[in-house]
C-alpha cells in the first residue's frame, strides 16, 4: 500500500504548526547591527571582524583533529596485538 499526503503550506504556516518562535525581528537587528558596524572607520571593521571571527576555526579544528585521529589505527591497540602474536 502506498499512500502518498501533499500539503501547501508557507514557511510561516509551519513554523506556527511546529510551533517554533517568530525570529525575524531578532534577526533583522542583529542584521542591522551588523551593517551598521561595518559602516565605521577601517580601524573599527577591522577590529569588529577580528572580533567576530578570531575563534572561528577552534572548533573546526577540534573536528578536524577528531576524525584524524579517528581514521588512524590506535597506537595501543596495535602494539598489544603485535605483543600477542609473539
Amino acid at each position: 500500500m502506498k499512500i502518498n499526503i501533499e500539503v501547501d503550506i508557507t514557511p510561516d504556516e509551519l513554523r506556527r504548526f511546529m510551533g517554533l518562535p517568530d525570529v525575524y525581528q531578532m534577526q533583522q537587528s542583529l542584521i542591522d547591527q551588523f551593517a551598521q558596524r561595518l559602516q565605521g572607520s577601517a580601524d573599527q571593521r577591522e577590529e569588529f571582524m577580528q572580533s567576530m571571527f578570531k575563534n572561528a576555526m577552534g572548533p573546526w579544528q577540534t573536528f578536524a583533529n577528531i576524525m584524524a585521529n579517528a581514521s588512524m589505527p590506535n597506537s595501543r591497540s596495535s602494539g598489544e596485538d603485535k605483543g600477542k602474536q609473539d
